[in-house]
Parts: C-alpha cells; sequence; structure tokens
C-alpha cells in the first residue's frame, strides 16, 4: 500500500480483529486506524456485541498465585539474563495463543455451548449504522441500530437480496434502538451470504413491494 492512501477494512477484517485472530503487522494497522476512525470503531463494537453471547457461557478459571512466579522461574532462570524485551515478546505471544483458543472454541460449535449457526452483518450507510444476528435455528433476525433515525414521515424498510434475486421485504424496523423479525420460510435457506439493505420508505413500508426510497446502507450476511 503507498503512503498517505488508507486501508479499507471490510467486515470479515473487523471480525478477525474482534476475535483476536488478526495476523499480527495487519492488526498493527488496524489498531492505528482504529484510533481516529469512528465508523471503524463503531464497525468494531457491533462486532464484539455479537460475539459476546457466544462466549459468555465460557466461565473464568481461577489461576493460582504462583502460577505467574513458577512461569517465570522455569523461563527466565538460565545464567544468562533475558531482556525486558525478550519477556514482553513471549507475552505478547501467550496472549495470541489465548486469543487463538478463544476464536476455536467460538468456530467449533461441538465445542461451545452455542446453538449455531448464527449469521450476522452490518449495515452500513454515510449516516446509518445497524447490526444485524440471524439464527438459524429460531428462523429470527435481531437488529440493533447503532446510528440514524428516519424522518417523521418515512419508515426504514429492511431488505434481503439473494444472490440474483430480486430485493424481498421482511419488515419495517420499530422505532428505536431494537427490532425482532421473523424471517419468512422462503428466505431461511438464502441468508447466509444475502445482502441486508435498508432504505427510507413512507409511513407503513414501500406501497409497491419493492424498494422505492434511497438506498441508506447495506450489508452482507456472514456466518461465525
Amino acid at each position: 500500500m503507498s503512503n498517505g492512501q488508507r486501508q479499507i477494512w471490510d467486515d470479515a477484517s473487523v471480525g478477525e480483529f474482534a476475535l483476536g485472530v488478526m495476523p499480527y503487522a495487519e492488526r498493527l494497522r488496524f489498531a492505528a486506524d482504529l484510533k481516529n476512525d469512528r465508523s471503524l470503531q463503531l464497525r468494531l463494537a457491533v462486532w464484539e456485541e455479537s460475539f459476546a453471547p457466544m462466549t459468555g457461557e465460557l466461565a473464568d478459571l481461577a489461576v493460582p498465585p504462583l502460577v505467574l512466579t513458577k512461569i517465570e522461574q522455569r523461563l527466565f532462570s538460565a545464567a544468562k539474563p533475558v531482556s525486558l524485551f525478550q519477556r514482553l515478546r513471549f507475552w505478547q505471544a501467550a496472549t495470541l495463543v489465548g486469543f487463538g483458543a478463544l476464536a476455536l472454541s467460538v468456530a467449533v460449535p461441538r465445542l461451545a455451548p452455542v446453538d449455531a449457526p448464527s449469521l450476522v452483518a452490518v449495515i452500513q450507510g454515510e449516516k446509518l449504522l445497524v447490526s444485524a444476528r440471524y439464527s438459524a435455528v429460531s428462523g429470527v433476525l435481531s437488529i440493533s441500530r447503532k446510528q440514524g433515525s428516519e424522518a417523521a414521515d418515512e419508515d426504514f424498510e429492511l431488505w434481503v437480496i439473494a444472490a440474483g434475486s430480486a430485493p424481498v421485504s421482511i419488515g419495517v424496523l420499530k422505532d428505536g434502538d431494537a427490532t425482532v423479525i421473523a424471517v419468512p420460510e422462503a428466505l431461511k435457506g438464502v441468508m447466509d451470504g444475502a445482502t441486508l439493505a435498508i432504505t427510507n420508505e413512507p409511513v407503513g413500508g414501500s406501497p409497491t413491494g419493492q424498494p422505492t426510497g434511497t438506498i441508506l446502507g447495506t450489508g452482507t450476511i456472514l456466518q461465525i
């Protein structure tokens, strides 16, 4: 990447950072961009929120106080002094291993108490940020609005666009932050990889059954 050219982080990359499985050099670049990019911060928060329910039942393990001391004694008790840099490198590696273990527990449903598969999407536009989480088990799509509000004479309508198909409305977003939608049976098989889009429509939704307003934001549904 040339100097001054800003990297565009897709949803998969943001998810990798949230899980802690992003390659180290790439993670440093992401962290640097994160400091001054409010949109990227919000997108990361959405992914962290999506992963939180999947790790909620992972119990904390109390580690005896002497464990760290014993590990350091075994690792750094050689006659040759070990530099602070070497020690930091070790704990950095240990942290990455820990993140990897967490990622494995999330990615392998048989080993974690999760009713997988779950599908998530971040629907983003210039003035809109919405997270969506779909449970293939219950057939329910949970919508959480982070940014954006409709005008008094309009509603936000949510559309599912499967590959090669026309948009299909699955409902109007409720006022406020959260909306729960039961996905029609005919759409359950196409949710994975489909595009979600939000348009502004007249109150009550599109009068034609197809989008008539402006596309305010889109996002691809990804399986986690």
